[in-house]
């Protein structure tokens, strides 16, 4: 038993890397993660790269939603002096959808804007930063909230704080008090922005080094955490859940009508002028607008979906579209996947290849009675994340999440103790129609503790104390789904 064990947990990291490669293409830029640089135009542009998406009902706030939406990846904690920071010349965006038809009802936009006080030196700090405040601190951000609907934009907050990077016990020696004064309440909606420990773990040495593949590794532990000890730049946001419901109202309960809503996130960039030879631009109106006008150039929904459903050449297309055009341009991609095809090909493991209707329902439909929506558009495939704010949060959540008997977790929303690359491993060798397989990465939890309030996510390492990439996830007896943490 052990030697098939083996066998499985080989080509899960093999199949992975191979899928990954086949769908990005040679090059360095290959060396990256689930929703991290997941198509070749995004990847050169970090600071509008969303990273991971996570939506879940608020475990100590009890009638609220969070939203958290990552972006930048990989960040290096000591990455001074100019370290990673939000682009002044980006819209981050977190939408929600409460009908179930793909387009946006609810967004909350954040504008970023930095200042210098001292143009005259290098450092990002002249001495200890010990309040927002400081004099000491030289190079600082600050954003404003705009929630907008079908009634117009409304202004919820300016000039609100972003903490500095945690430098190091010099720089900042209190850093979890200056992330804590960042908090800012806005009329009983929470809002944080700023650099934080990237949630997000996975072996990525395994993964895309082919078959060099960690003894023990899969669902035995034994896995390398590639982003233990890497940054992200994070927004997240604390919700009443009247704010996002169709009806503007609590959800009683998990089968209220307006229990189910659809969450993704989105970064603009404004467009490009394009001159002629003698360096004139044109003169016309409504080009003129146009060029004002911001696009769309990233967009993340459900884990994994851009990074391996989606083929190269659709990728860049993907982040320009929306979840309403779901459908028609990329239905084929989820029901034909290409990592099944390949999972078999290399050790025929008997993953369904086509017509996986299992697939589009457990991400793109949503789930009958947990997380599809009711109504006229039930049913209708959208790659949002999809949530019901009616389920009651877990108190020991199973990694595993619905296929673990967990239905507080993946893909009814995303929190972030989910093993998503575990799960969706396991969903494309065929779990949903009876293959289990027991795939994995080796890796199954984050490499620090999450906080058990807002913002959750734990504080990043210090510049001075990074260590990046140097957890193993212990080893382990066998853990299937359902079978505990």
């Amino acid at each position: 038993m052990r030697r098939i064990a083996l066998a499985l947990l080989v080509v899960s990291a093999v199949a992975a890397a191979v899928a990954v490669a086949l769908v990005r293409g040679p090059g360095p830029e290959a060396s990256r993660a689930s929703s991290h640089r997941e198509a070749p135009l995004i990847s050169n542009d970090p600071a509008a790269d969303n990273t991971d998406l996570y939506a879940f009902v608020s475990p100590d706030a009890p009638n609220t939603v969070t939203i958290v939406a990552n972006y930048i990846p990989l960040e290096q904690p000591a990455g001074g002096p100019n370290f990673a920071s939000f682009g002044d010349d980006v819209r981050y965006e977190i939408k929600v959808d409460n009908n179930g038809d793909g387009e946006e009802d609810v967004t909350y936009r954040f504008r970023f804007k930095t200042t210098t006080g001292n143009p005259n030196t290098f450092l990002y700090n002249t001495g200890p930063i010990d309040t927002l405040s400081d004099s000491d601190w030289n190079v600082r951000q600050s954003y404003t909230v705009t929630r907008i609907n079908h009634h117009g934009a409304k202004v919820l907050g300016t000039d609100i704080p972003v903490p500095p990077v945690n430098i190091g016990p010099r720089s900042t020696p209190g850093y979890d008090a200056l992330a804590d004064a960042a908090v800012a309440n806005l009329a009983g909606t929470k809002v944080f922005a700023g650099q934080r420990d990237d949630p997000f773990y996975v072996d990525l040495g395994a993964t895309f080094d082919a078959i060099n593949v960690r003894e023990g590794t899969g669902n035995e532990g034994q896995g390398k955490d590639d982003f233990s000890g890497m940054s992200t730049s994070a927004v997240v946001i604390q919700l009443p859940e009247r704010k996002v419901t169709r009806d503007r109202k609590q959800v009683a309960d998990a089968d209220a009508n307006n229990a189910v809503v659809g969450v993704w996130s989105t970064t603009k960039r404004r467009r490009l002028q394009v001159t002629n030879a003698t360096g004139a631009g044109s003169h016309d109106k409504a080009a003129r607008s146009r060029k004002n006008r911001f696009v769309q150039v990233s967009r993340l929904g459900n884990p994994l979906i851009n990074e391996v459903v989606i083929p190269l050449g659709k990728k860049d297309q993907f982040n320009r579209t929306t979840p309403d055009e779901d459908a028609a341009r990329y239905g084929t991609y989820a029901l034909n996947p290409e990592l099944a095809a390949i999972l078999n090909a290399l050790f025929g493991i008997d993953a369904p290849e086509h017509n996986r209707t299992d697939i589009v329902q457990a991400l793109l439909q949503g789930i009958p009675d947990l997380n599809q929506h009711s109504g006229k558009n039930a049913g209708t495939p959208v790659d949002t994340l999809k949530l019901n704010l009616g389920v009651t949060p877990t108190k020991h959540p199973d990694r595993f999440g619905v296929i673990g008997g967990d239905n507080a977790g993946f893909p009814n929303g995303r929190r972030l103790e989910d093993d998503v690359v575990d799960i969706e491993l396991q969903v494309v060798a065929g779990i949903l129609v009876g293959n289990p397989v027991p795939l994995g990465d080796g890796v199954d939890k984050n490499d620090k503790p999450f906080l058990s309030e807002f913002p959750y996510l734990a504080a990043p390492d210090s510049g001075l104390d990074s260590n990046p990439s140097d957890r193993f996830e212990p080893p382990h007896a066998p853990v299937p789904p359902g079978g505990g943490s």
